[in-house]
């Protein structure tokens, strides 16, 4: 009986844990950002782009206040466990990694309705920090007329 309860409750906890670790959705940041393409497209057919996304106004400005001063989260660092330092760069690493997903994914969204990019690209260069994000690329087709017209200063 009794070891029957210690499996239960061994049971439990390990559901509980594989539920609270569940993956973050990238579509939870829908709506909650900003984003830009800026095209360029050079005289001998050259399409390069940078696409640039961060998080909206209302909620950078709502952070800031609420964010501690870049001393004191040194302070609060140096007085942690080391294996809550541990846990904290993962938690870190693992958003910046989901936040990086959005970007791309808002990438993709955004090159797919524009056209921009028919028929892909090679990313020059990535930049994904906390709350922004910048992707350069350069399409793998040439600017064809239309091109030329429709994305002038896009």
């Amino acid at each position: 009986m009794l070891l029957r309860s210690i499996s239960l409750t061994l049971l439990s906890c390990f559901t509980l844990l594989a539920c609270s670790s569940a993956p973050i959705d990238p579509a939870e940041f829908a709506g909650k950002f900003k984003d830009k393409l800026t095209t360029d497209l050079r005289a001998d057919g050259l399409k390069l782009f940078t696409y640039q996304a961060g998080l909206a106004e209302d909620q950078s400005k709502k952070d800031n206040a609420e964010r501690p001063f870049p001393h004191e989260e040194r302070m609060r660092q140096v007085a942690q466990d080391p294996r809550e330092q541990r846990r904290s760069r993962k938690e870190q690493a693992d958003s910046l990694e989901i936040w990086g997903k959005q970007v791309e994914l808002g990438l993709e969204k955004t090159l797919e309705m524009t056209g921009y990019c028919r028929e892909g690209y090679f990313e020059l260069s990535r930049n994904i920090e906390s709350g922004r994000g910048e992707i350069r690329g350069e399409c793998k087709e040439g600017a064809t007329e239309e091109d030329k017209q429709k994305f002038a200063r896009f």
